[in-house]
């Protein structure tokens, strides 16, 4: 292949994606709400431009639902039961779960749940989950919608005194629900179904004392809840926090990475995923390492030149195989990073030092 001069000879697969920040956000925070996550793809880092702070991720989430553990919130109605926000520490360690009690004087089936309406695409698969804790007198909790079945939906029960899942009505696959072990008595319950008709409709989570029935036969029991994500996919993504709208975003996020530092960022912020070639970067750069993968179509070969065309850095790629490669102290580029040739590769990353002026 050949090296154009002057030019960010990239020669990747994988196209620069660019967004921007759609909250803003704290330097502590692992996940990074942005305004579409089209074209992003795990394994490969991405840049805050204003900061300059590269990030690494995970996964990718959405979560259509709002003020997802604000459960007091008018957003969510509430149903023979009574919220009390930030009652106990959280999954994430914070005190924002909310305890969902049976509202005084309710007994005798009472339907006690937290709902919020929705609404929905034909033929669309879904995924809904909350994480849940049992409480005093209440062992078991169930999520249901009503988009599904001609509107009458699906009601899934968990069983949170011992980690396993209830029953499904009106009955069907097991496969469509999952309950998984958080730590600490949390369970992030979840059920998936599909659309049969584009139609508004409710998704809830209740409290109740046993499995398959929503009887409460006293007003002293509760449960915890936290972190209610209902999104449109076929398989349960990391959840993303949302207050006054729905969002999209990177999530598992490793913040500060590739020796740069993790830092506030403001909503609209531009945030930028590169195959990583610095070529931009008229200045001396260090090349402290390398993540690089064959597209599994042959032998890749992968080369970095500097500026007037001097091979740097070349190396080849055995069939199907991902490299990290560190360079101890570094190879010194004088005036940026060229790539000359990336024969069946498929994606890269270039570890550096942060750039912050004309010399190293």
């Amino acid at each position: 292949m050949g090296f154009y001069l002057d030019t960010q000879a990239t020669r990747s697969t994988l196209m620069s994606v660019d967004s921007t920040l759609s909250e803003n956000i704290t330097a502590a925070q692992n996940y990074i709400p942005i305004a579409s996550t089209t074209n992003f793809s795990t394994g490969i880092v991405a840049e805050i431009e204003t900061t300059n702070e590269v990030v690494s991720f995970t996964d990718i989430s959405e979560n259509n639902l709002q003020y997802s553990q604000t459960f007091d919130n008018a957003y969510w109605q509430k149903l023979r039961g009574v919220i009390s926000a930030d009652a106990t520490t959280a999954p994430d360690g914070t005190t924002t779960a909310e305890k969902l009690t049976q509202a005084s004087g309710v007994t005798s089936n009472g339907l006690i749940q937290v709902a919020a309406g929705v609404s929905a695409v034909n033929t669309v698969t879904y995924v809904l989950s909350i994480f849940a804790k049992k409480g005093t007198n209440r062992n078991f909790t169930w999520i249901k919608e009503t988009l599904s079945r001609g509107g009458g939906g699906i009601t899934q029960w968990f069983d949170l005194d011992n980690g396993t899942l209830g029953s499904l009505a009106p009955g069907g696959s097991a496969s469509l629900a999952n309950l998984s072990d958080e730590g600490d008595g949390w369970y992030r319950c979840s059920v998936t179904f599909t659309a049969d008709a584009t139609r508004a409709g409710q998704v809830s989570c209740g409290v109740c004392e046993t499995d398959s029935s929503t009887s409460n036969t006293d007003d002293e029991g509760f449960i915890y809840i936290w972190g209610f994500q209902w999104e449109a996919d076929s398989t349960l993504s990391t959840y993303l926090p949302t207050t006054t709208a729905a969002l999209v975003g990177l999530t598992d996020v490793t913040r500060g990475v590739n020796g740069t530092t993790a830092a506030t960022a403001s909503s609209g912020d531009a945030i930028q995923q590169l195959p990583y070639a610095l070529s931009a970067v008229n200045m001396p750069t260090r090349l402290r390492g390398i993540s690089v993968s064959s597209d599994g179509t042959g032998v890749g070969r992968f080369t970095l030149c500097d500026k007037i065309g001097t091979t740097l850095c070349d190396i080849d790629i055995p069939d199907t195989r991902i490299y990290d490669l560190s360079f101890g102290g570094g190879i010194i580029f004088p005036n940026g990073i060229y790539v000359s040739n990336s024969d069946n590769i498929t994606g890269y990353t270039l570890y550096t030092d942060k750039h912050s002026g004309a010399a190293l």
